[in-house]
This record gives structure tokens, C-alpha cells and sequence, in this order.
């Protein structure tokens, strides 16, 4: 093996927050927990590990250097599990893997064991449900009745929550069911109630039947998994307009076209795909895995000649592909069928991130007809070096084993099955200093905490320097930015710099699709990609991203609309929403969810509740929601252990307050901001994650009512406006269908 001293190692040029993640998740410490290596060191240990399986020493010592040169130069990164196991001896180098399911209790509990190894080792699982019986149908065998899929989901997100990713971060896990299966529509509402199945991504997998059904309005049929027997006929638009209506509602369920994949299958002779990794951008057979890496593209942007340096980009793409070939040797997985498939195959993903800013720097707007056309050439450049590389790896090394089963029997015999995939890039494009994947920038300013509890706004250095030099720039504007305004809404930016910085909200859902189909038209496997939605979106206008998405050929989409998930991931908020200004956001039903005249709304005699248990300090306690119809908070009840105290009978009388507030329509919002931070006995540590410390009952209860119900938009302290990050506390984004802290790098992918 070469030796660390033997790589010429050049400082790398970090950022602080770049340093800040290298430090707190990935850098090795010694027993005393103290940090003991360079960022300079860990590309070193990352290159040497990846280098090893080369078969001569001379070429081991070669390529450590130039796997060093491309990671230290910030212009290619490994995924995650790469950077923090690769030369540990500990854990997987890859993060993507899809396990069976079939219709035996013994299938069900083998692969709970083996989806806790994989998660040990630091994967995140996909799963279909596929095969599974709907609930109640008979078992032959006990005479019992089965649970259906939405039960073994349950069981498999118990399992997860008692196995931390590697020692780093929770289990991520991903649960698909075919939209022909009898229990479709109990899978698609099984996670309305926010508790359930925290750890997984859900998604319907949509045929071109059923999408032909749905566009026409004609009638789909149910079938039992096990013989195909008929079990009933839906509505096909009814039921896409319930995934929308879900997706809006919540951000889950997401659609992966099954045909569409299994159109691009390399491997069609060894089975259908039926399933993707958590983020849905790698649908794999079962056992198998994938690696991944990125090339930060914004690098390769030669600002003299006014474009992409295309031959550096080449001879990047050419080391990053030999060295995702090379992980696949050395990799070591948790079972033996993962082994065997990983191997049979040598599925790679080489995608790319820092998009927006290459955009950017050639000055051309995220949604524009330009724009589309240099993400088909550059995604082309990409696949095509990747495809001449893996061929001429075939030559040098021989080709992936299970070639001749293949779609390229007969032609080109690459070293690997897959060679591209555009994956979620949260944590390493930080590493990186870009942006992520092909993602639109979600903000340009943010608010970090400091060390000291100071709030400071961090601003997009590109966008600083074009409002420095059109004249606009100010401390005021950049404030505003950072605490939710949209540079459409600010007075004095001229049109061009608008439409060159235009963020996640001010870019239609259309031209969203459009770029996600721009890229997969080059890419082997898939593109990981959120299509970020304003709170005052519809569902028609999910709807509309559904029949866009399918049409244009993407093989899956994500809709996520701000405000919808009630742990909100990343929110910004402006006096705008909260005196409600926005146009309400209305659903299917046609109900609307802002606020109107100031009328009492009653709550029907029967109605739907959630009850949290909670604890501050060594105080215990029941908070009890009545629901509308429409899922909204209308009364709130609380119940103190101590019954007739005085703390008992205050927040009696502020629950009936806050019952007759919900319905005369004013927000829980502007409520919480009323009690959140009031200071009284008892106060202190509590037992919920989210909320670890309440200075009183009433700040936990409009802490966690705002968490579960409110509006994020109209919290303007960041750190009270939704999901927060368990390593720093900060908010976390939604991007590329993953959880990312900005300001620590923790994050459940990538």
C-alpha cells in the first residue's frame, strides 16, 4: 500500500463551513473524542484506501496522487460513507442499497435483520412492497389474517430508529408500493399523521397504464400480488389526485415511474427494478448497491473564454470514474447477497453538483431555454466520457460479470453496468463550497447562529458581488433576504439580476421538470431532484408537475410545497406571510387554508384528535387537538398532572383561549408568538428531540403546536421555524429529497 507520506499534498482551500463539517462528522478522533486529521489527511487516507485496488504498485502510487489532486482541488468528491470509512477498516463505502420483500414472514424478518446491518454499516434501504398480500388476506398457514404492507413499513421504520447510519446519522429508508396494489390508498395516507414512519421517503410506483387511465378518467384495477387476481377497480384520476393531494398536504407520497425505469434496465434478463435508495435516484435490483461521487462543475467555468473548460471537465470525469470502479473493489458489504450483486454488476453514479453557480458565472437564469440546452450538453459531455472510460476500464480490468445478461451483449463492454446518476449532494457540495446538484439556490441569504447565540446573515457571494456592483447592495436588503424576502418582491434590483438569481420559490413548477428531464436525458440511473413549491401553491399545479414529469421522461419526482410538512425543513419568513398576504393555498376540496372574515367556524360533533404526551423538567403533561375536517387545529385541550394547582388552572384558561382564537380563524402562529419564551416554574429539559428545552408548559406547547400546525413562514426566529438539526440546533433544508444542516453539514444522505 503507498504510503501517506508519499502523496504531495496541497492545501485545500475551505471555506468555514466546509472546515466546520470536515471537523464535526467526518475527521478521525482518537479516544478522548479529539480530532486528529487534516482535511489535507483525509483526502490523503480517502485517495490511498481507493488507489489499493490497482494491481501494481507503480499504478497504486499514480493514482493516489491524481484521486488526491481531483479531491483536494474540491473538483470531484466521493459520497459520504466514502469520505468518513474509505481506510478505517470500519463501515461501507457506499450509501445506496434496495432489499427484498416477498410474501413470507421469513422474507419480511431476514431482510429486517439485514436492513439493520446495512444501516450499521451506514446505508440507507429502499424497499417494495409490492409483493406483500393487501391487509386481511387470508394466511393459509396460521389461519390468520395479513397485516398488509403498510404494517411491515411500520416494523421496519421500528428498526431503524434503533440503528444510528455508521455511528453518524439516523436510518434513511425508502417505501414504494405499485399503485395497483390493494392497499394503495392506506399507503398513501400512511404517514398524514406525522408520527408515522419518521425515517422513511415514501413513493407510489406509477405504470404507463396508470397514468394513461388517470389522463383519461377511466376506471384501474386493483390486483392481488400473488396471482394477479382482481381486487377492484379506482377511479385512476381520483387516486392521482389523492397522491397529490397528499404530496401537497405533506411532501409525501412521491411518484417513481415504474416503466420508465425498467425501460432503461441494463440488466432486464436478471429481473424488473422495483425499487430506489432513499432519495429515489438510484433504482437498483434487490441486494444491490451503488457507489457514488460528484464533479462540482462550477469549477470548470473559464471565465476569459466566457465557457466550460470542456477537456478539464473530461480528464476529471475520466479519474472520478476509475475511482468509483475502484470502490466497488474494495468495498466490503454487511451480507453476502450484497456482495454478489454489487459485483455482478459494478453499478457506479457519477454525477455533479454546483449547477446554480455555473449558472451563474455564465450569467444565464435557471429557467430559461439556454439554460436547458447547456445542462444537455454538459450532462451529455459527462455520460459520454463516463461511458468511454468504463469501456476502456472493461478492456484494462475485464467488464462488469454479468455483461452478456445485458443490454450491451454483443457491444460495449464496460467495466460497469450503470456509469451516471445525479445524487443528493447536501453535505459534500458544502465540503465543496457549491451548490447543490442541479437544485436552484433555495435562498440567497440564510441566518446562522454563531457560537456565542449571535444571528448573522450569510449572503451568496456571487449575489453580493453583482449588488455591490449594480449599487444596490445594502445591510437592509441582505437582513430581508435572510429572513424570507424573494429578490421579485425588493424594489431597485434590475430584471436581469432577478431572473440570474432567481430562487426555488420564484421558479415555476415547469421549468423545475424541465431541467430535472434536461439531465436525465443523459443519465443512466436517475436524478435526484425536489421541485420546490411556494406555500400558496395548488394541487392542480402538483397534479400538473405529475403529468409533466411522466410525459417528459423523468423517471421519478418529488414535490415539496413550503409549510407543508408539519416539522417544516427549511422556512424563511417575511411580515408578508405573516399578516397573510399571500394568495391562500387551496385544496382539492376547495377549501381555503388562510384565514378569512373574522366569523366562528365550529368544530363537528365528532372529529379527529391528536394527543402528545409530553415533559418539562419533572412536570408531565397531555396536550389534546381537536381537528376540522380539513386537518386544521380548532380547540386545544391541556391536562397537568396536577390536578387544581395553579399551573393546572392557567393553562386551562389559555387552552380555551387558544380554542376560541383557532376558530375565529387566527393562526397558531401568531398565538405561539404570544406565549413562546415565557419564563415560569416548570421549566427545563423535556424528552422530545425537537424541542430539548422549554423555559415553561407554555412555551413547550406552542413550541411543539407551531412544530405540528403552524405556518413556518410566520415565525421569524429560524431557530423556532421548523425541523431543526439534532447535531447544531439549526434549521435544516429540503433539497434533492434530502434533510441538510447548512451551518454543521449533518444530513441523513449524501
Amino acid at each position: 500500500m503507498v504510503a501517506v507520506d508519499e502523496i504531495r499534498t496541497t492545501p485545500v482551500a475551505l471555506a468555514e463551513n466546509a472546515r466546520t463539517v470536515l471537523e464535526r462528522r467526518y475527521l478521525l478522533r482518537d479516544a478522548a473524542g479529539e480530532v486528529i486529521e487534516t482535511p489535507e489527511a483525509l483526502f490523503a487516507r480517502v485517495a490511498i484506501a481507493i488507489a489499493a485496488a490497482e494491481p501494481a504498485e507503480a499504478a497504486r502510487r499514480e493514482w493516489a496522487q491524481r484521486f488526491y489532486d481531483e479531491m483536494a482541488a474540491l473538483r470531484f468528491l466521493p459520497n459520504s460513507p466514502t469520505l468518513m470509512n474509505a481506510g478505517t477498516g470500519q463501515g461501507t463505502l457506499a450509501a445506496c442499497f434496495v432489499l427484498p420483500v416477498d410474501d413470507t414472514l421469513e422474507s419480511i424478518m431476514s431482510t429486517a435483520e439485514a436492513t439493520a446491518m446495512v444501516q450499521k454499516y451506514g446505508g440507507g434501504t429502499g424497499f417494495d412492497f409490492s409483493r406483500l398480500r393487501g391487509r386481511g388476506e387470508p394466511i393459509r398457514t396460521t389461519h390468520g389474517a395479513a397485516c398488509g404492507p403498510v404494517s411491515v413499513l411500520r416494523h421496519y421504520d421500528d428498526v431503524s430508529r434503533l440503528v444510528t447510519q455508521g455511528g453518524k446519522r439516523d436510518g434513511a429508508n425508502m417505501g414504494i408500493l405499485r399503485a395497483d396494489h390493494p392497499d394503495i390508498e392506506e399507503f398513501i395516507r400512511a404517514k398524514d399523521d406525522g408520527v408515522t414512519a419518521t425515517r422513511f421517503n415514501i413513493s407510489v410506483a406509477a405504470t404507463d397504464a396508470f397514468m394513461a387511465a388517470a389522463e383519461a378518467g377511466e376506471p384501474f384495477t386493483l390486483r392481488d400480488p400473488r396471482d394477479g387476481a382482481e381486487r377492484g377497480q379506482v377511479d385512476a384520476r381520483a387516486l392521482l389526485r389523492e397522491i397529490a393531494q397528499g404530496a401537497w398536504q405533506t411532501g409525501d407520497p412521491g411518484l417513481i415511474f415504474l416503466d420508465t425505469i425498467n425501460r432503461a434496465n441494463p440488466t432486464p434478463a436478471l429481473g424488473p427494478i422495483e425499487a430506489t435508495n432513499p432519495c429515489g435516484e438510484v433504482p437498483l435490483l434487490p441486494w444491490e448497491a451503488c457507489t457514488l461521487g460528484s464533479v462540482n462543475v462550477a469549477r470548470f467555468w473559464d471565465a476569459e473564454r466566457s465557457d466550460v473548460d470542456w477537456e478539464a471537465l473530461r480528464g476529471t470525469v475520466r479519474v472520478a470514474v476509475r475511482f468509483l470502479d475502484n470502490v466497488v473493489e474494495v468495498n466490503e458489504f454487511p451480507v453476502p447477497q450484497i456482495t454478489e450483486a454489487v459485483r455482478g454488476n459494478r453499478k457506479i453514479g457519477l454525477g455533479l453538483m454546483g449547477w446554480a453557480d455555473l449558472l451563474v458565472a455564465a450569467a444565464i437564469p435557471y429557467a430559461s431555454e439556454e439554460a436547458l440546452a447547456l445542462a444537455g450538453r454538459l450532462m451529455s459531455t459527462v455520460g459520454t466520457e463516463a461511458d468511454e472510460t468504463s469501456a476502456a476500464l472493461g478492456a484494462e480490468k475485464g467488464p462488469f460479470p454479468n455483461l452478456d445478461r445485458s443490454i450491451y451483449a454483443g457491444g460495449p463492454r464496460y467495466r460497469n453496468a450503470t456509469r451516471t446518476c445525479i445524487a443528493p449532494t447536501g453535505t459534500i457540495a458544502i465540503i465543496a463550497g457549491a451548490s447543490s446538484g442541479i437544485e436552484p439556490y433555495f435562498s440567497l441569504a440564510h441566518v446562522r447562529r454563531m457560537g456565542d447565540g449571535t444571528l448573522l446573515p450569510e449572503v451568496n457571494e456571487a449575489f453580493r458581488a453583482v449588488a455591490r456592483e449594480g449599487g444596490f447592495a445594502s445591510d437592509e436588503l441582505f437582513d430581508d433576504l435572510a429572513h424570507g424576502a424573494r429578490l421579485d418582491e425588493v424594489e431597485g434590483v434590475p430584471a436581469e439580476v432577478r431572473a440570474r438569481f432567481a430562487t426555488s420559490h420564484e421558479i415555476a413548477p415547469s421549468w423545475h421538470v424541465r431541467m430535472q428531464a434536461a439531465f436525465q436525458a443523459h443519465t443512466d440511473l436517475a436524478v435526484s431532484k425536489t421541485v420546490n413549491l411556494p406555500h400558496e401553491a395548488t394541487p392542480e399545479q402538483v397534479l400538473e408537475v405529475y403529468t409533466l414529469a411522466h410525459r417528459l421522461g423523468c423517471k421519478g419526482v418529488t414535490v415539496y410545497r413550503d409549510g407543508s410538512r408539519a416539522l417544516q425543513v427549511l422556512a424563511h419568513t417575511s411580515d408578508a406571510a405573516s399578516s397573510g398576504s399571500k394568495a391562500p393555498a387551496v385544496a382539492l376540496d376547495g377549501t381555503e387554508h388562510t384565514v378569512g372574515a373574522p366569523a366562528r367556524r365550529h368544530l363537528p360533533d365528532e372529529r379527529q384528535s391528536i394527543t402528545h404526551k409530553f415533559r418539562v423538567g419533572d412536570q408531565e403533561g397531555y396536550i389534546t387537538v381537536g381537528l376540522f375536517d380539513d386537518g386544521r387545529p380548532g380547540e386545544l385541550f391541556l391536562k397537568i398532572a396536577k390536578e387544581g394547582s395553579t399551573v393546572s388552572g392557567l393553562t386551562d384558561a389559555v387552552a380555551l383561549l387558544t380554542s376560541l382564537s383557532l376558530q375565529y380563524g387566527v393562526s397558531i402562529d401568531k398565538i405561539a408568538t404570544k406565549f413562546e419564551q415565557t419564563r415560569f416554574e416548570p421549566y427545563g429539559v423535556t424528552a422530545n428531540r425537537e424541542i430539548p428545552f422549554a423555559t415553561s408548559i407554555l412555551d413547550y406547547v406552542f413550541k411543539w403546536l407551531r412544530l405540528r400546525f403552524g405556518d413556518p413562514s410566520a415565525v421569524r426566529d429560524v431557530t423556532a421555524s421548523g425541523l431543526t438539526c439534532p447535531d447544531c440546533g439549526q434549521q435544516m433544508e429540503f433539497v434533492e429529497q434530502c434533510l441538510t444542516c447548512r451551518n454543521c453539514g449533518y444530513s441523513r444522505c449524501s
